[in-house]
C-alpha cells in the first residue's frame, strides 16, 4: 500500500496493481471540487529503465498514440506528467482482469470460457484495434497505428464485461518519421509475433490480425500454439506455422469460427484478413448463425467476477500456508530464532496461456542460425 503521494499535485497513488515489463501500474484517484473523485490507473515507468533513453521514448510514444485514440474498446489516456524524473501515464482505470489471468485461473480451476465468451472478447477487441488501424490525423489522413504487441495480457475485461485494448507501447503509428525499433530488431511477445516479423519484415495490419488469431487459438485450446524449450525453437515453429484445427481440442466450437482463425492465421499475411472490420464481419456471421447468446456483457461479467473469487481464495490459501508454525517439540527452537523456512508451494498447474508470463524481448534478426523459411503453406 502507497497511499499519500501526490503525482503532479493531484494524482494520489492507493495502491500497486500490477508490475510487469518497463512499468509498474498504480490504482489512484484524482480530486475535484466539492468532494468530486475519480479512480484512474497510474503507469510509472520502472527506476532501471529511466536512464535508458529507448525505453522512454517508447513510454512517450504510448502517451502519444494514446491520447489519439478514442474508442469504446480502447483504455483511454488521460494525461502524461513527470515529477523528480520519472514519467507517468495517466489512464482510464478499468475494474477487471485481463485475458491471460482470466484464461488462466479458470484452467487451473478445471474450466474454460465458453466459445460465444470467446468470441465476444475477440470483436471487442478487433473493434478496438482496427479503430487504431483506421486512425486519421487531423487533416483527414490515413495515420494507421499498428499495436504490434497483441496478447492475452493487452486485453482487458471489466466486471460490467466491456473489453478493453491497451498497452500501446510498442505500437509504429505511420505519421511519425523515426521507427522505435532498431533496423534488425523483432518487438513483442515472442510467440505472439507474425511469421513475416520474425523474418526482419515490419509490423502491420497483417501481423496484428496473426497476433489476434493466435490468442483466439491459445484460448479456446487452453495451450500455447507456439511453444518450445528456447527461443529460436519457438522462431522455427512461427515460421512454419503449422496450426492444429480449433476443433482438435474444442470439438464445441462451430466449424466457420475454426475457419476464422485459420485464415487469421495464415503463412503468408496476404491470406489472411485484409482489415480488423472484415474479421469482425466474418464473427458477427458466426455468431448469428449459431445463435450465440445476446447478453455476453452480462456472462462476461459474471465470468471475472468468478476468477476474481478464484484469486481471492487463492491469496487466502498461500497466507494460510503462509502462518501455519509447527508445533513446538522438546527440541524446539527458542522464540528468537529464525522463522521456519516456508513449506514447499504446490506443484505447478498444466502449463497454459495465461499461466507463464510472457516476457517482452528484443532479439536482432541477425545474430539467429537458423535459415530464413519459405513463406509457402507447409502441407499438413
Amino acid at each position: 500500500m502507497v497511499a499519500g503521494p501526490l503525482i503532479d499535485g493531484k494524482y494520489e497513488l492507493v495502491e500497486v496493481a500490477g508490475e510487469g515489463g518497463m512499468a509498474t501500474v498504480f490504482r489512484a484517484v484524482v480530486r475535484g471540487a466539492a468532494g468530486f473523485q475519480r479512480t484512474v490507473a497510474i503507469k510509472r515507468i520502472r527506476p532501471e529503465y529511466r536512464s535508458v533513453r529507448h525505453y522512454i521514448d517508447m513510454f512517450i510514444e504510448e502517451a502519444r498514440v494514446g491520447s489519439e485514440l478514442a474508442h469504446p474498446n480502447i483504455v483511454q489516456v488521460h494525461d502524461f506528467c513527470s515529477s523528480d524524473g520519472a514519467y507517468y501515464l495517466i489512464m482510464e482505470w478499468v475494474d477487471g482482469v485481463d485475458l491471460g489471468t482470466l484464461q488462466g485461473t479458470l484452467a487451473r480451476a478445471g474450466k474454460h470460457l465458453s466459445w460465444p465468451l470467446v468470441l465476444a472478447v475477440s470483436i471487442g477487441t478487433l473493434r478496438g484495434l482496427g479503430a487504431a488501424h483506421e486512425r486519421r490525423t487531423a487533416n483527414g489522413e490515413l495515420a494507421p497505428v499498428i499495436h504490434r504487441d497483441v496478447s492475452p495480457q493487452n486485453i482487458l475485461i471489466g466486471a460490467s464485461g466491456v473489453v478493453k485494448l491497451t498497452d500501446f507501447g510498442l505500437s509504429r503509428a505511420r505519421d511519425r518519421a523515426n521507427s522505435l525499433t532498431v533496423p534488425g530488431t523483432v518487438k513483442g511477445k515472442l510467440s505472439y509475433l507474425a511469421p513475416e516479423v520474425t523474418l526482419g519484415k515490419a509490423n502491420s495490419v497483417a501481423s496484428d490480425l496473426f497476433s489476434m488469431g493466435v490468442v483466439m487459438w491459445e484460448v479456446l485450446c487452453g495451450q500455447r500454439l507456439f511453444d518450445a524449450r528456447n527461443d529460436l525453437e519457438v522462431f522455427k515453429k512461427i515460421r512454419a506455422c503449422v496450426v492444429p484445427p480449433v476443433r482438435t481440442f474444442r470439438p464445441d466450437a462451430p466449424e466457420a469460427l475454426g475457419a476464422v482463425i485459420s485464415k487469421a492465421t495464415s503463412l503468408a499475411p496476404k491470406d489472411r484478413y485484409a482489415s480488423a472490420s472484415e474479421m469482425v464481419a466474418d464473427l458477427v456471421r458466426v455468431a448469428a448463425a449459431e445463435g450465440a447468446a445476446a447478453d455476453v456483457e452480462d456472462l462476461l461479467g459474471r465470468s471475472v467476477q468468478e476468477v476474481r473469487t478464484l484469486l481471492a481464495e487463492a491469496r487466502q490459501r498461500a497466507m494460510g500456508a503462509r502462518s501455519v508454525v509447527p508445533a513446538a517439540g522438546p527440541e524446539a527452537a527458542p522464540a528468537s530464532a529464525s522463522p521456519p523456512a516456508s513449506p514447499p508451494a504446490s506443484p505447478p498447474a498444466s502449463p497454459s496461456p495465461a499461466v507463464e508470463e510472457s516476457v517482452t524481448i528484443e532479439i536482432s534478426t541477425a545474430d539467429l542460425t537458423v535459415e530464413p523459411l519459405s513463406l509457402d503453406k507447409p502441407k499438413r
